[in-house]
């Protein structure tokens, strides 16, 4: 079961992500992983920037973390204030047009339980 995208509307024209586990707005934003991707391409140029250190390299898609399985990919790990024993990462995959965003944990599951 995948956990959905939730976001919250913060003051006027503001929206606020929301933790998939507890549903509370209090999410700190960690590493940073970028995959650049032409469609179908066998090797994706991945860039992880984890506070002032980056690291860039060439890898199979395959061996990679890159949430779209055709193209481009973003992975941006979070922590929450209330959920402090749960890693997770906001995945966002491009296919055909669409942008797709799910939750995955730090087990590789797509659950929101905390136990």
């Amino acid at each position: 079961m995948k956990a959905e995208v939730l976001v919250d509307k913060y003051q006027t024209d503001l929206s606020n992500l929301l933790c998939p586990s507890c549903h509370e707005p209090y999410l700190h934003q960690g590493i940073v992983e970028v995959y650049n991707r032409g469609e179908d391409d066998e090797f994706v140029k991945a860039t992880v920037i984890d506070g002032t250190d980056v690291l860039s390299h060439t890898i199979p898609n395959s061996k990679s973390n890159n949430p779209s399985s055709r193209r481009t990919g973003l992975v941006i790990h979070f922590d929450c204030e209330h959920c402090q024993d749960i890693d997770f990462q906001l995945r966002i995959a491009q296919h055909k047009g669409f942008t797709f965003m799910d939750w995955e944990y730090d087990d590789g599951s797509n659950s929101g339980s905390k136990g």
